[in-house]
Order: C-alpha cells, then sequence, then structure tokens
C-alpha cells in the first residue's frame, strides 16, 4: 500500500479536511494510507459540520438524550438534493452514489458522491453497482 504524508500546504489549501483530521486525531507530518486519505475525502463530500441550536432540540428531543448539546458541533450526512421526478419513475426506486465511478457505457461520464443516478439505467448494470458498492438505495 501507498503511504501518503499529510503536509502543512495541503491543510492550509483545505480547512475542511484541517477539521476532519483533527477529529481523527491524525497530525500534519503523519504518514498515512492512500486508501484513508481517499476515504477521508469521500467522508468530507458526504458530510457536513453544523452547530447545534435550539431548533435541533425541539424538532428532536431525543438529541440530549445522546449527551448533545446546544453550540456543539456536530458532522451529519448532507441531504441529497431532490429531483423533479414523473409519475412513471415513482415506482422504480431511486439510487445515489456513495463512490465515484466512471460509466462503463460513456467514458466521458464521471458519476460524483451524492449523484443521484438516472433512473434509465438497465437493472443489470444497477445489481452491479450495488454489489461493488457504488451506490446505495436513495
Amino acid at each position: 500500500m501507498v503511504k501518503v504524508s499529510i503536509t502543512k500546504t495541503l491543510v492550509e489549501k483545505n480547512p475542511q479536511l484541517a477539521e476532519l483530521l483533527a477529529e481523527k486525531n491524525i497530525a500534519v507530518g503523519s504518514k498515512i494510507e492512500q486508501s484513508e486519505l481517499d476515504e477521508l475525502y469521500k467522508i468530507l463530500e458526504t458530510t457536513e459540520l453544523i452547530e447545534l441550536t435550539q431548533e435541533h432540540f425541539d424538532a428532536q428531543p431525543g438529541l440530549a438524550a445522546k449527551g448533545l448539546e446546544v453550540g456543539q458541533i456536530v458532522r451529519l450526512n448532507k441531504k441529497v438534493e431532490e429531483q423533479d421526478v414523473n409519475n412513471d419513475t415513482l415506482s422504480k426506486p431511486s439510487y445515489v452514489v456513495i463512490s465515484r465511478f466512471v460509466d462503463k457505457h460513456n467514458k466521458s461520464k464521471i458519476f460524483e458522491v451524492g449523484e443521484v443516478v438516472p433512473v434509465e439505467f438497465e437493472e443489470e448494470r444497477l445489481t452491479d453497482l450495488l454489489e461493488r458498492k457504488l451506490i446505495k438505495l436513495a
């Protein structure tokens, strides 16, 4: 496996990565596997930091029971943007990309994390992508 160094320049260029590295107790100058760095970037693409407000606690009373407090900053999954769908597509399940990939039928199309898979994908393509853990049910 390839080891990469977490450099000061890398952290300065990406403050969100710096925050995530601090959460994971990874210091500047450390060497980590390339796959670990890829996973960190995937976390950054699929999550966001939010500061908990009283409105969050009013909407979800169970937050206090989990030991969370107003003003605390937590990492949450980003919401996938809802897209307009017409009635004939409502019966089909929708899938969202969880790991970046290139479309094998259109090599110039790259599906990014969080993107919704087109409903016209054939069942066997969807099955293949699910097995390879590149997509999940939305």
